[in-house]
C-alpha cells in the first residue's frame, strides 16, 4: 500500500501543471452537464429557466436587438460551420499540414456527431414562443452552444499555435470566446433553447474541446519521442 502511494504521488509530480488543469476543467465540465441534465430532465426543473426568459422578455428584447441576434447566430448554423470547416481544412491542406487538417476534421464532426445523438436520446422540447421560425428538431443540449464552443474555440487554440506575440493571442482569443458566448446567449433570447440547453452545450463543446486537442497533442508527443 505504501510503495502504491508513493508511485502515485511521484507520478502526479511528473504531471505537467498545464495538464493537471486541463484535467480539471474538463472535470468540472462533465460533472456541470451531469448536474444539468439530472435538475431539467429527471427533475423537471423549468424555474431558473423561467425566470432568464421573463427577464429577457421585460428588460432585453425589443425590435432593434432582435435582427442582431439573428444575425449572430447564424455564425454557428451548419451552413456557416460547414463552409468554415472545409475553408479551415483547406488552408491546412494547401500548408501541407495534412494532420492538422485531419485534426481538424474530426474535432468538427465527432463534436456534432456528439450533439445529436444526445439530442435525440434526451428528447426535450423547445421553448415555446420562438421569435424565429420554430424548428423542428430537439432542444437538450444546444447545438449551436456546443458548435460554437467548439469551432472558436479550436480558432483560439489555432492562433495560440502561431508565432504571433503572446498579447495578441490573448486578445484575439478572448474575443473568440466571448463570441461563442454570445452566440450562446443569442439561442436564449430567440427563446430556441432554454437557457439550460445553451449551458450544457457549452460544457460538452468544452469538454470535447479539450478531449480531442490534448489527445491529439499526446499522439504527437509520442510520435515525436519514438522518431527522436
Amino acid at each position: 500500500m505504501q510503495s502504491t502511494r508513493k508511485f502515485n504521488k511521484e507520478y502526479f509530480k511528473k504531471l505537467p501543471f498545464g495538464l493537471i488543469i486541463l484535467l480539471i476543467f474538463f472535470a468540472a465540465s462533465i460533472f456541470s452537464f451531469v448536474f444539468i441534465m439530472h435538475e431539467v430532465l429527471s427533475e423537471k426543473e423549468v424555474e431558473a429557466d423561467n425566470s432568464v426568459f421573463a427577464f429577457l422578455s421585460a428588460n432585453v428584447i425589443s425590435n432593434r436587438l432582435t435582427p442582431f441576434m439573428k444575425g449572430v447566430t447564424y455564425f454557428a448554423s451548419a451552413t456557416f460551420l460547414q463552409i468554415a470547416y472545409g475553408v479551415l481544412v483547406f488552408f491546412y491542406v494547401l500548408k501541407k499540414n495534412v494532420k492538422r487538417a485531419l485534426e481538424i476534421a474530426a474535432i468538427g464532426l465527432g463534436g456534432f456527431m456528439v450533439n445529436y445523438f444526445m439530442k435525440i436520446s434526451f428528447q426535450r422540447i423547445r421553448p415555446p414562443h420562438p421569435l424565429i421560425e420554430k424548428l423542428q428538431n430537439f432542444s437538450f443540449p444546444s447545438g449551436h452552444a456546443t458548435s460554437a464552443f467548439i469551432f472558436y474555440g479550436l480558432l483560439t487554440y489555432l492562433v495560440w499555435k502561431t508565432k504571433i506575440r503572446k498579447v495578441y493571442k490573448f486578445l484575439i482569443g478572448s474575443v473568440l470566446i466571448l463570441f461563442s458566448l454570445l452566440i450562446g446567449f443569442s439561442r436564449v433570447y430567440l427563446r430556441v433553447h432554454y437557457p439550460s440547453d445553451v449551458v450544457a452545450g457549452i460544457c460538452i463543446g468544452f469538454a470535447w474541446l479539450i478531449l480531442t486537442v490534448g489527445l491529439f497533442e499526446r499522439l504527437k508527443k509520442r510520435a515525436a519521442n519514438e522518431v527522436a
